[in-house]
């Protein structure tokens, strides 16, 4: 009797030692920060501003406003940046993210962004593979801009009378050129729109 209680005590230690040596459950992973302070977009923005003759303002009325970018490293969109026209800032604009080398949108939505200054909104995360082409395109009807050419205008840089050399680069983004088309264009090359993102 006294050996049965001695190996029952025996098993119940083992057995505690044993579940004290379990690994614990893995910590979560974070979900990394996605942030819109002053982004790698907005530095070439700026700079490409600041070369002779160019200028940042409100033009091009065409339904789509569009660049196409590179990166160097692979990195995931996580954000979209754009500022609506007064008129129309409750319509919400289309944007997109194609991927050129197979000619797929790998992001679509929907989205109403501030009147009053450049807004963000969180997007599905949207994987950037390094040194593959990208093209990020805003889109506004006419029909939902209350068939008013000028609410189709969106922020830009341009050089009045002259096209925007290209490619341009800052760290790890190139942009390689631009597009403003649809009711109107097209304007290939003639400025930069301010189309922002974060990424992580």
């Amino acid at each position: 009797m006294k050996t049965t209680f001695k190996n029952t005590g025996l098993l119940i230690v083992i057995g505690l030692i044993f579940a004290s040596c379990s690994s614990p459950s893995p910590a979560p992973i974070p979900v990394p920060a996605c942030s819109s302070t002053n982004t790698i977009f907005n530095q070439l923005y700026a700079n490409v501003v600041t070369l002779p003759g160019h200028q940042n303002t409100n033009t091009f009325d065409t339904e789509i406003h569009e660049y196409t970018f590179q990166f160097s490293q692979n990195k995931t969109i996580c954000s979209i940046g754009y500022q609506s026209q007064l008129a129309i800032a409750a319509v919400p604009y289309k944007m997109e993210i194609i991927d050129n080398n197979s000619n797929t949108i790998v992001y679509s939505g929907n989205h109403v962004f501030s009147s009053a200054n450049t807004s963000y909104v969180s997007i599905t995360p949207t994987p950037i593979i390094a040194n593959q082409s990208y093209t990020i395109r805003r889109t506004m009807l006419l029909t939902n801009a209350g068939n008013n050419f000028s609410n189709l205008i969106g922020r830009a840089v341009n050089q009045p009378g002259a096209l925007i050399s290209f490619p341009q680069s800052f760290g790890i983004m190139t942009i390689t050129g631009a597009n403003f088309y649809q009711n109107g264009g097209p304007l290939v090359n003639r400025g930069i729109p301010y189309i922002d993102f974060a990424y992580y």
